[in-house]
């Protein structure tokens, strides 16, 4: 697993993306809003494509974080 790059488009926006060693990436993007995740699985040529290699995306804004984090399910 290896880290292949971060990027910061603004001041508000990020991206990283990280190598999970099994020909699968995993893409965490972060904004102003919260954090989206998508697993992208390439293919040999597929790399320019990136909506043909999506395998799924999970997503939650930082309100349902917070929300989620302090919640007592006990």
């Amino acid at each position: 697993m290896s880290i292949i790059y971060t990027e910061t488009k603004s001041d508000t926006d990020s991206r990283t993306e990280i190598d999970l060693g099994d020909g699968r990436h995993l893409t965490i993007n972060i904004s102003h809003e919260g954090i989206v995740m998508d697993v992208y699985n390439y293919i040999d040529g597929w790399e320019d494509s990136r909506d043909m290699g999506l395998e799924g995306t999970a997503g939650m804004m930082f309100d349902e974080w917070a929300d989620w984090i302090v919640a007592d399910d006990t």
